[in-house]
C-alpha cells in the first residue's frame, strides 16, 4: 500500500510539473480570478526532493563521476564533458530552488514543519554542492525575485557551512514544536515529522565533522550540543530511520540506477563495473557485503576494474573478468536513493568519541556503525560476528589504527551514496587510492583522484562575480576543498 501511494504522489507530481510548464500567455488566458489556484507546499517540497536525487544519484554523477572518483565504481576515465558539467551545476541549483520555494509556500501556509523539511534539505544540498566545487554562490543566491539579484556573489566555504549549520540549526529548534502536516510530497519519511528531526541534526553531525579538522571549535560545539541533548536534538539510531527516496517501481518511476544498470535478461550489459579499491578492501577482511555490493563475473568471483598507465591495455579489465554492481543496488526497479544512513551517524559519534572532541564511547559506535551497515545489508548475526573479529576490523586489532578503522568502514558503509564517499576519502585519504585513470597525460600528473568538480563553463562566462582565486588545475585537479587538509597530494 506504501508503494502504491507514493506511486499516486508520483503521479500528482508529475501532473503538477506538467501544468505549471505551460506558458503564461496560456496560463493567462486560462484564469479564473474568482478561482485562483496556489500550488501546496507539500507539492512544491516533493519536486525538491526528486531534484536532489536526481542529480545526487543519477547516472552521470552517482556512477560515473563520483562513483569513480571514490574508488568505489569503475567507469573507465575522469571524461570531462561541458554539457554534462553545466548540467550537474544546474541540477544542484535547481533542487535548492524548489526548496526555496517550497519554504516559501510553507510559511503562507504557516506550515512550520514543511518549512523545516524545506530549509533542512536545502541545507542538505548546498552541503553537497559545496563539498563538489568549494565557493558557491549561497547567501545573496536565491534573490531574483526578492532583491533582484542576477550575478550573486560567491561565498568562502566557511561562509557557506556557517550558513549550512545555521538553516539547520534553525529548522532542527522548528522540528521541536513545529505544526502542520508535511502531506503526500514528502517521499522520504511520508509524513513522519520525528523522522525529519532526526534526518535534520544528523546532517548537521554530517556537518560537523567534515569542518572539524579546519574550525574544530565550531565542529565540537555543534556535536556536543546534539550528542549532549538527544531528546532536543535526536538523530538516526536505527536502520528504519534511514533517509532513503523508495521509488514506485513502475515506469517511469523506477530507481535511477537500474535506469541505467538494471537488467532482466540475465546478462549483465551495463558499461560500468565495481572499482578494485572497494572490491579489493572487501576481499581483504572477508566483508560478508561483499555478494550484495557485487555480482560475481563471467568466471564466478569477484574483480573490479583496476585504474593505471597500463588499464586500457590490462586483460584484468576485459569485461568478462569484472564485477558488475550488486542486485540490491542497481537492479531493483524500486530500489532506494540513500540521502543518508543511520550507519554513518555510528561512524561520526565513534570519530567525535576517538578524537576526543566530546566524550563517548568510541568502540561502542563503531561496532554499533558496523552491525547497522551490516544488518541493512541481509547480513545475519553470526556472519557480523564473525567479521568483527576480523584482524583489520576488531578493534585494537591487526595494523591500523582505530581511527582508520573507523574511516575505512564509514567509507564501506557510504556505497551508492557517492559524493559523501568521495568527501570522505578526499578528508581523510582512506582508503589511499594512487592509481589514476590514463586517458590523457593531465590524469597522469596526478597522485589521488579529483578533489572537485568543474565549474560550469556558463557560470564562468556569465556570473561577473565568479571568484577567480579559485585554481582548476587539469580540469579536476587544482584548488583542494578548504577542509581537505591533506599534504603532499596532487
Amino acid at each position: 500500500m506504501k508503494r502504491i501511494s507514493i506511486f499516486i504522489a508520483f503521479v500528482l507530481l508529475g501532473i503538477f510539473i506538467l501544468v505549471n510548464g505551460c506558458t503564461k500567455k496560456f496560463d493567462a488566458l486560462n484564469v479564473n480570478p474568482n478561482a485562483a489556484t496556489v500550488v501546496p507546499a507539500t507539492n512544491v517540497l516533493g519536486g525538491g526532493i526528486i531534484a536532489v536525487a536526481n542529480t545526487q544519484f543519477g547516472e552521470r554523477l552517482g556512477i560515473y563521476y563520483a562513483g569513480t572518483y571514490a574508488g568505489q565504481i569503475g567507469a573507465g576515465d575522469y571524461e570531462y564533458r561541458v554539457d554534462i558539467n553545466n548540467s550537474m551545476w544546474e541540477g544542484m541549483y535547481i533542487a535548492m530552488t524548489k526548496l526555496v520555494d517550497a519554504a516559501r509556500v510553507a510559511d503562507k501556509e504557516n506550515n512550520k514543519n514543511i518549512y523545516a523539511a524545506a530549509l533542512t534539505l536545502k541545507a542538505y544540498a548546498a552541503h553537497k554542492t559545496s563539498d563538489m566545487w568549494g565557493k558557491i554562490p549561497y547567501t545573496e543566491a536565491f534573490q531574483l525575485k526578492d532583491k533582484g539579484t542576477l550575478y550573486p556573489k560567491y561565498d568562502d566555504e566557511p561562509v557557506v557551512y556557517a550558513a549550512i549549520l545555521a538553516e539547520l540549526k534553525t529548522a532542527a529548534d522548528i522540528f521541536k514544536t513545529g505544526t502542520g502536516t508535511i502531506g503526500v510530497g514528502d517521499f522520504l519519511f511520508k509524513g513522519d515529522v520525528s523522522k525529519w528531526r532526526k534526518f535534520c541534526n544528523s546532517v548537521r553531525l554530517r556537518v560537523a565533522i567534515r569542518m572539524s579538522s579546519v574550525d574544530p571549535a565550531t565542529a565540537t560545539s555543534v556535536i556536543s550540543e546534539i550528542l549532549g541533548d538527544p531528546a532536543s536534538y535526536p538523530v538516526m539510531t536505527a536502520n528504519t530511520d534511514n533517509a532513503y527516496l523508495l521509488y514506485p517501481g513502475v515506469t517511469p518511476f523506477t530507481e535511477l540506477w537500474f535506469n541505467r544498470v538494471g537488467f532482466t535478461s540475465g546478462t549483465y550489459s551495463a558499461g560500468y563495473r565495481m572499482n578494485d579499491v572497494l572490491i579489493s578492501t572487501l576481499k581483504s577482511n572477508s566483508d560478508p557485503r561483499l555478494p550484495v555490493y557485487a555480482l560475481p563475473n563471467t568466471w564466478g568471483v569477484y574483480r573490479g576494474y583496476i585504474y593505471g598507465p597500463t588499464q586500457y591495455s590490462d586483460t584484468i579489465n576485459n569485461s568478462n573478468n569484472l564485477s558488475g554492481i550488486g542486485t540490491r543496488f542497481a537492479n531493483n526497479p524500486a530500489g532506494f536513493s540513500p540521502f543518508m544512513n543511520c550507519a554513518e551517524v555510528s561512524f561520526i559519534k565513534a570519530e567525535a568519541y576517538s578524537r576526543n572532541l566530546v566524550a563517548g564511547d568510541a568502540q561502542a559506535a563503531y561496532t554499533n556503525g558496523i552491525t547497522l551497515s551490516l544488518t541493512e545489508n541481509g547480513i545475519a548475526a553470526p556472519a557480523i560476528a564473525t567479521y568483527l573479529a576480523q584482524p583489520e576490523v576488531s578493534w585494537n586489532g591487526g595494523t591500523t589504527t582505530n581511527l582508520q578503522k573507523i574511516y575505512l568502514q564509514k567509507w564501506i558503509s557510504l556505497f551508492k551514496q557517492s559524493v559523501e564517499a568521495w568527501s570522505e576519502a578526499r578528508r581523510t585519504d582512506i582508503p589511499l587510492m594512487t592509481n589514476i585513470t590514463s586517458i590523457s597525460g593531465y590524469s597522469l600528473r596526478h597522485n589521488r583522484p579529483p578533489f572537485r568538480m568543474a565549474y560550469a563553463d556558463e557560470e564562468k562566462s556569465l556570473n561577473t562575480n565568479f571568484p577567480v582565486n579559485v585554481v582548476e588545475t587539469d580540469i579536476f585537479w587544482g584548488t583542494q576543498m578548504w577542509w581537505d587538509k591533506r599534504t603532499n597530494v596532487h
